[in-house]
Formats: structure tokens, sequence, C-alpha cells
């Protein structure tokens, strides 16, 4: 049984899906720019490119649902997908390692919870879900995990009374000119793998990441988003290449239905900052900057309090230097 801190649940949010043929990445970060002008806080937001077409799944609270959706439709010119009543479960910490994954998944599957979107960052896997399944997927992680904070699912729904505003913090430092993060690391010689199956049998890709996990390699990104295909998702990750990896092999036996495709080298990238989860404005600085600086980013997440994103192993310094120009970047730490 894999032992972690704890996990926080954020209510009263609402998921806006997209996915949008259109491949110019001015779209993209003209999107995020308007939600910014509007000041609509982000606590979660994902997307991938998978040579086709962009996947969007973003979360905002319930109040900004119907701004941020007629401007999401305004941009892209299409219908997004809204979903109300939902909550983002956050677990943690994470440690980029598979093995959690892989449980999380697979609880989830046994007890048939279904998540909406998830992704994973350094320190916490956030995970979207319908608010009525709250319950049966906090029971579900007392069966791979123990928690620190509490030892029963009754301890937590305890500890959640009063609580509900848990992890909204105050927007404190908006009108800074350029937002601090507490350092910037990044990996090269990673392998950006696309997973495409459909929505139902999420759960069973679970067994694939614990495949992973005896490979002994470190999850530097993973993100679910829509896909083009009605009732199918995107699981996008990136794991290191090394001479004895072949990833692909393990996704086709354990998901011989699967579609698949893959990219390297990639590198990915990781940051925290004090507001990253709730202050508007974070991404679209992010995506202008490596726009200005002639990166292409192939998939970022913005969950809780840090950014991750992947680009090619060629751009990695480019992007670098993007991201000082719109950061206050204290360290820079190139990991193994």
């Amino acid at each position: 049984m894999e032992k972690l801190g704890g996990f926080k649940v954020l209510k009263n949010v609402v998921r806006i899906s997209l996915v949008s043929p259109r491949q110019t990445r001015e779209v993209l970060s003209g999107c995020f720019r308007v939600i910014a002008d509007e000041k609509i806080n982000l606590p979660y937001a994902t997307f991938v490119f998978d040579d086709r077409a962009w996947g969007l799944n973003i979360a905002v609270e319930t109040g900004d649902a119907d701004r941020a959706l007629r401007l999401m439709e305004n941009t892209f010119g299409q219908k997004s997908g809204h979903h109300p009543g939902s909550t983002i479960l956050s677990l943690f910490p994470h440690k980029k390692n598979p093995e959690i994954t892989g449980a999380l998944f697979e609880a989830f599957g046994r007890e048939g919870v279904k998540t909406d979107a998830m992704a994973n960052s350094p320190s916490a896997i956030s995970i979207i879900l319908k608010e009525n399944v709250l319950n049966r997927a906090s029971r579900a992680l007392f069966g791979p995990f123990s928690f620190s904070a509490y030892r029963t699912p009754a301890d937590w729904k305890l500890a959640q009374k009063g609580k509900e505003q848990l992890y909204k913090e105050v927007v404190a430092s908006y009108q800074e000119q350029r937002p601090k993060v507490y350092g910037l690391e990044y990996q090269d010689h990673q392998e950006f793998l696309r997973i495409t199956l459909d929505h139902d049998r999420i759960g069973d890709f679970g067994t694939s990441f614990r495949e992973f996990a005896r490979l002994g390699h470190n999850l530097t990104f993973l993100v679910t988003n829509p896909c083009e295909e009605d009732g199918k998702e995107t699981i996008a990750f990136c794991l290191p290449i090394t001479e004895n990896s072949d990833y692909m092999r393990i996704v086709d036996k354990m998901a011989p239905q699967a579609e698949t495709g893959g990219l390297a080298p990639v590198s990915t990238f990781s940051m925290n900052g004090p507001h990253f989860g709730d202050r508007y404005g974070i991404i679209s600085e992010l995506l202008i900057s490596l726009e200005k600086g002639g990166v292409d980013l192939l998939g970022l997440s913005c969950t809780i309090a840090s950014i991750t994103g992947v680009v090619p192993s060629a751009q990695m310094t480019s992007a670098i230097e993007a991201i000082k120009g719109c950061f206050e970047v204290p360290s820079v730490v190139k990991r193994a």
C-alpha cells in the first residue's frame, strides 16, 4: 500500500472541453488571453496537440462558466462541451511515480468511478469528476493508498467540514510585471506518447503504468483530453528514452484496441509558483512568450500550483529563454 500525504477537493466548478481542428497556435493563445482579460481564474487547464487538432479541458468556478464558455466559442468559432456539477480532486504527493498513477486508474476502474479529465504535476495528480461520485471516489482511494492525514474515508469527510474553499487562494500578486516561480526544472530525451481509446476503458489502462513503473522510469507528463472521435479520449504522457524502453509494446499488450502515436525526442519542463493554480493570465503570458520564441508547444497542464509542458528537444533552450522572458526564474535545473 502506497502512503501519501492526502488529497484536496475543489467543488462547484464547471469543466469546459473542446476539440479544435484549427492548428494555429495563435488561436489557442488568443483564447487564454481573452479569458485573462476577463479576470477568470483557471484552477485546471490542459491541452494537447495530436498532429490534427488541439484537445482542451479547462475548469472554472461556476459563477464564471457562462462567460468562459462564450469567450471560448467566440475565439474558436465552434461549440464547446459544458459540464456543470464537477469537482477537482487532487492527490499528493505524486513524485512523478507511474505506480501511483496506475494504482489510481485501477482503483477507479474497479469502483466504476468515471473520470472526466486527469493531469499530473511533479507534486500531485488532479482529477475532474462529477460531484455526485466524489464519495465513491474517496472510498476507492483508500484501497491502494493510505494517508497520513486520515485513516478512513469517514476521517477525510469529517476533515472537509467547513473547508469547502480549501485550496482557493487569494489572488494577491496579479499586478506584478513578472510572475515569480520557485524554480524551473526540465528533462531531455523523453518520448511523447498519445493513446486514444474508448472513454469507458480508461480505467483498464492502469496496468500499463504499473509496467512502466517496473522499468524504474519517472512519468514526466500526463494529461487526458477530449479527441475528435465521439466516446473516445486521449491519454498523453512522457517517459524517458532508454535502450530498453519499448512503451508501445507494453501499450499494445495491455490495450490492444487503442490507437497509438508518439514523438521523440521531446523535453518536458515544470515550474511551481505561488498563484499558478488560481491566478488568471499565467497561461496566456507563457503561450505568447513561447510563440515569440518560435517554440512549438506540444502539450501543457496547469493544475493547483504547477505548470508542466512538452516541447521538441531541439527547442528546449529556446523554451527556457522564453520562460525567463515572462517569469522571474531564480534557478534552472536539468533533471536526469
